[in-house]
């Protein structure tokens, strides 16, 4: 009995297996933005992984986050640093138009106009290192075809933002989901910037459930 229920090929125990997978990938990533520079990196390795192992079937899944992690260190540094910019320039407008909305110093309809321009930065942003972590671009390059293919493909760049924005207030506000949300969040990315990305795939890359 014992012997099935340890079986790896057992429901229960792939179960097991992703659950901490997903932690895992989590604390990894989460380590791996801490120097700012490496975000990049860190952020192309678990998208990478989360979509290689959950929708693909690929084991090992940490060594894979680690490989694609030291493979974009280099090309991911300069990327970190447009997305770190730019994040935090959105950040602080939204703060900034949501308590002129408070104090009604602007109106409600001028910060809502806001938060869909903050949306599709976030939308653009959340494609950017997928886009590193599949395709070999220059910088250049990498920023010219994510902001192409986001704003090609408006709704999907918007429901990315959506997502992530949400994703996003759940960390801050309540700290925990940070240990499991991240590697999650990853894998819906995936079903949203995949068929993004399929028309510039071979069969073979883009193949998935």
């Amino acid at each position: 009995m014992f012997q099935k229920l340890l079986n790896p090929e057992n429901p229960l125990m792939i179960t097991m297996t992703q659950v901490t997978d997903c932690i895992f990938l989590s604390l990894f990533w989460l380590l791996g933005c801490i120097p700012v520079l490496t975000m990049g990196a860190s952020f192309a390795a678990l998208y990478d992984a989360a979509f290689r192992g959950y929708r693909q079937g690929e084991k090992h899944t940490w060594h894979r986050f680690f490989r694609v992690f030291l493979r974009n260190l280099k090309p991911g540094l300069l990327p970190s640093v447009v997305f770190a910019g730019v994040f935090w320039a959105a950040a602080w407008g939204m703060i900034s138009l949501w308590n002129g909305a408070v104090l009604g110093q602007l109106s409600w309809m001028l910060f809502s106009a806001g938060a869909v321009v903050g949306i599709l930065l976030l939308g653009i942003l959340s494609v950017l290192f997928p886009m590193l972590s599949r395709f070999e671009n220059s910088f250049l390059g990498l920023l010219k075809n994510t902001v192409f293919l986001s704003l090609s493909k408006l709704p999907f760049t918007l429901a990315l933002g959506a997502i992530n924005a949400v994703g996003l207030y759940l960390c801050l506000r309540f700290i925990f989901p940070i240990f499991f949300l991240p590697a999650l969040l990853a894998l819906i990315d995936s079903l949203l910037i995949e068929p993004m990305f399929k028309p510039y795939l071979t069969p073979t890359e883009s193949a998935a459930p």
